[in-house]
């Protein structure tokens, strides 16, 4: 088991890619902290990972609310006594023409996709610090390399999530915090099923620009955030790993 021991946080961890990392982790030996507003579909979650022989709690958290992100880190340590890893997964899409987006929509998806980020990230240093080191994983997104129209808040935070990610890792470093972030394409998840179900993207043209001609699963991402998590990247830090089929090596529409 590449976590064994290990106590992990996994925000947005109700659906999607949160979930697969979330079960992953469990099933690698980490005791895994799912926390999403959620609640009810987290237990769920928890049920299935305990049945398989592993370990979980689930915790609400609003990731746009300090105090709740420092209660969901409080809970963790009253648990399980530290905090080893933290997988910043929660967020949110914001489609539609720039002229149009409201003052309280960009606040929304800035708020879930960046200051969520931020203070997890604090509020998981300030417990990992002390204790001699941790790991930290960010999940971008290739539009925070790559623009896309339309889609201005969601771009501007993940490239925004990209910096920081670097900020964190180099200013961490000697505290032995790795900090990196996951940059994925276009993935079979809840959130991407609904930008194509509202016609914003069409999933055939999608797989018709992904050089490997299919679209992401959520495992693909799991794996990597395993390895990410685990000592075999522990020479890693401050890196952007994109994991899109070839979408980003790809230079024509």
């Amino acid at each position: 088991m590449k976590l064994k021991n290990k106590v992990a946080i996994v925000t947005g961890a109700s659906k999607g890619i949160g979930k697969a990392i979330a079960i992953r982790f469990a099933r690698e030996g980490a005791s895994v902290v799912l926390a999403s507003r959620s609640l009810n579909a987290l237990e769920d979650i928890v049920q299935e990972i305990k049945k398989s022989g592993g370990e979980a709690m689930a915790v609400s958290v609003d990731i746009r609310k300090v105090e709740s992100i420092n209660d969901l880190v409080k809970k963790t340590v009253d648990r399980y006594g530290r905090l080893d890893l933290l997988v910043n997964n929660a967020g949110i899409t914001m489609g539609g023409p720039s002229e149009d987006i409201s003052p309280e929509n960009w606040r929304a998806a800035l708020e879930t996709d960046l200051f969520g980020v931020f203070f997890a990230s604090q509020a998981a240093a300030r417990v990992m610090i002390p204790q001699g080191g941790g790991n930290i994983i960010n999940i971008s997104s290739v539009n925070g390399i790559l623009a896309a129209p339309k889609r201005a808040a969601y771009c501007a935070s993940k490239a925004a999530v990209n910096e920081l990610t670097k900020v964190l890792a180099i200013e961490w470093a000697d505290r032995k915090i790795r900090v990196n972030a996951i940059a994925p394409g276009y993935v079979r998840t809840e959130l991407v099923q609904d930008v194509i179900d509202k016609g914003a993207i069409s999933l055939e043209a999608i797989i018709k620009r992904t050089p490997q001609g299919r679209i992401g699963e959520v495992e693909d991402i799991a794996g990597l955030a395993v390895y990410m998590a685990g000592d075999e990247s522990s020479y890693m830090t401050g890196s952007i790993v994109n994991i899109d089929g070839g979408w980003l090596a790809y230079g024509y529409l």
